[in-house]
């Protein structure tokens, strides 16, 4: 299992899901994307396109203004 981070602080959308998707692609079952960004757009894209997925995700936000993903991939 590999991890993979991606960090996405000042980008607009779509660039972060984009990028999120090119990763993810590259990854095998069980690989992880940690993947940060400081945009709340970002955060309610990625939702709803991890959902149609085959992952498991969970975002949080780790400091004020910034999320955090943790995507597995299944």
């Amino acid at each position: 299992m590999a991890t993979y981070t991606l960090n996405v602080y000042g980008e607009m959308c779509p660039a972060p899901l984009i990028k999120a998707e090119a990763t993810l692609r590259t990854m095998a079952p069980g690989d992880r994307l940690i993947m940060e960004s400081d945009h709340s757009c970002t955060v309610r894209l990625l939702r709803e396109h991890l959902r149609k997925l085959p992952c498991r995700f969970r975002v949080e936000e780790v400091a004020d203004g910034v999320w955090q993903f943790q995507i597995e991939r299944l």
